[in-house]
């Protein structure tokens, strides 16, 4: 082969290998960071009460069910939950979202709605706002 040819052939080469970098640059760049989910979140997180028992028995796991709310009197009652440590409420569901205030550990509120990216909808100061719900304890007050 010819000296052209080959170069071409590389020329070629490494065209297709730039034009394939600046297309996962920008599928990168324009990846959504956040789904946002309607559908409410089924699972709970609930005080525990009584630490020293032993949970793994089926007596202890079959009564810690029983005192778990079903999904029907969740959504008919509103429920409370209060904070596990300090944390920032938020004016949307974003790690981005501006911060509205700090509060300490324990502060309650009502939930609004628990959602499925992590985060729960409180009623704060009479409107909407966000606590990540890795923070968040359910409880029946």
């Amino acid at each position: 082969m010819k000296k052209t040819t080959i170069n071409t052939i590389l020329i070629s080469i490494i065209a297709i290998m730039s034009i394939s970098i600046c297309f996962l640059i920008f599928c990168i760049v324009t990846r959504p960071r956040y789904v946002i989910v309607n559908e409410p979140e089924t699972a709970m997180i609930v005080e525990a009460n009584n630490l020293s028992e032993d949970t793994t028995s089926p007596e202890t796991v079959s009564a810690m069910n029983d005192t778990l709310p079903t999904e029907t009197e969740v959504s008919t009652n509103i429920m409370h939950g209060k904070t596990s440590t300090r944390v920032n409420i938020r004016d949307a569901a974003s790690q981005d979202a501006r911060v509205l205030n700090t509060v300490d550990q324990g502060t309650t509120f009502d939930i609004l709605e628990i959602l499925n990216n992590g985060w729960t909808k409180i009623l704060y100061e009479g409107s909407e706002a966000y606590i990540s719900s890795d923070y968040v304890i359910i409880t029946t007050e």
